[in-house]
């Protein structure tokens, strides 16, 4: 069953317009069955789930777009800059289909508040431009075809709470391992990028030893 926090108006709540974002408000605080809230407006993580899910849709409904704006490897016919920027911008929101967002939102959703809490907010921004550059060199230089999706920022979520629980033996470490190694290799089977995935995991051990020095 899922728990909602509880609304408390005031006197200046009950008013209009008020009252509506008091409400609205208290929708986006609330907790899901495992007891992670949702939380747009705080956590730039899942601020990120709504900006997925909104050009994705947008994706599915015109799928030209994921091919003018995923990464392509090298695209010589692009000669244009703003093309360039165009996808690097919108890659990692765009996504094939909805099994598809809703992994990698899952992702966010779980992971991204346990390492934000590791971090300022202005750190976390530049962790996810970061990694937003770092996979799109990689696949630019290593990788073929098009790519979409904003999995390789969850692979660097996955390893820079692996490389935080590590440096304190949390028994937790070796499970997270466990699932970026799956997820990584899962890469070598067909319709995943590994570069990608790859890329994101790496990026975000280095963000950790960046964070650490």
């Amino acid at each position: 069953m899922t728990k909602w926090n509880k609304l408390y108006f005031t006197k200046k709540s009950l008013k209009f317009p008020y009252f509506l974002r008091e409400f609205f408000m208290a929708q986006l605080r609330f907790r899901t069955p495992s007891g992670i809230p949702f939380y747009p407006t705080h956590y730039i993580s899942h601020a990120l789930i709504v900006v997925s899910v909104i050009i994705a849709v947008f994706g599915f409904l015109f799928p030209f777009l994921k091919w003018y704006f995923g990464l392509h490897a090298i695209p010589v016919y692009l000669d244009t800059l703003p093309f360039i920027f165009g996808q690097v911008a919108l890659y990692q929101f765009l996504h094939e289909d909805v099994l598809h967002i809703f992994m990698n939102a899952y992702f966010l959703y779980s992971a991204g508040p346990e390492v934000e809490s590791r971090m300022t907010r202005r750190e976390f921004l530049l962790f996810f431009l970061g990694n937003t550059i770092f996979v799109a060199v990689a696949l630019w230089l290593l990788s073929s075809g098009l790519t979409i999706g904003i999995s390789g920022f969850c692979m660097a979520l996955l390893s820079y709470l692996y490389m935080e629980l590590q440096s304190t033996r949390h028994p937790m470490a070796n499970q997270i391992l466990i699932m970026l190694v799956i997820n990584i290799l899962i890469g070598l089977t067909g319709n995943i990028s590994f570069v990608g995935h790859a890329a994101g995991a790496l990026w975000g051990m280095m963000w950790w030893m960046i964070k650490k020095k």
